[in-house]
């Protein structure tokens, strides 16, 4: 049986085709839990600078499954959680439109470890507008203003904004391979 030109272009885009649908599905899953998410008036906003901070007080950062990107930090409405990848140890440099962007995860209590986080790796410090961020291991904390899985991986603000695993460190490839 000889292979035509046709059968060989065939073959060489399906693998193209099938990942460009499960990214598309990945995607699709991670807008849907953001939409899931975003209807709750918890914890996890932005304080003065952009809007939503702790209704209670008390920011609770916990761990949840994003899919394709596995378990990860998410606030209390289970809004995926960022950090900056040129964010200084233990403070923030995103202000202003930054922050209105990617909103900073604010307390005006003490954070609390919620299910799957290391309550010694969960602080907070004073932001430059007087509103207290929630850092883990040391990395400023953020939700983002629209789709999560859409902005993992986004170069933006002098950095690159990636999820956060409970083990303190970004997450830099999908579960499918990379961003």
């Amino acid at each position: 049986m000889t292979t035509t030109h046709d059968d060989r272009h065939r073959d060489a885009v399906a693998p193209r085709r099938r990942r460009a649908v499960l990214t598309v599905a990945v995607l699709a899953c991670a807008a849907l839990l953001a939409a899931c998410g975003s209807s709750s008036g918890g914890s996890g906003g932005s304080g003065g600078s952009g809007g939503g901070g702790s209704s209670s007080g008390s920011a609770t950062v916990s761990v949840s499954k994003v899919p394709g990107y596995g378990s990860v930090l998410v606030t209390t409405g289970n809004k995926p959680v960022y950090v900056l990848s040129t964010d200084p140890s233990g403070s923030s440099k995103c202000t202003g439109s930054c922050a209105k962007t990617w909103k900073p995860v604010t307390a005006s209590g003490s954070p609390t470890a919620g299910s799957g986080v290391s309550s010694s790796m969960l602080s907070s410090f004073k932001r430059s507008d007087g509103t207290t961020q929630v850092d883990y291991d040391k990395h400023a904390l953020y939700t983002h203003s629209g789709s999560p899985a859409t902005v993992a991986g986004t170069a933006s603000d002098g950095g690159v904004w990636y999820l956060i695993n409970a083990k303190g460190a970004p997450v830099k490839h999908t579960k499918i391979g990379g961003y």
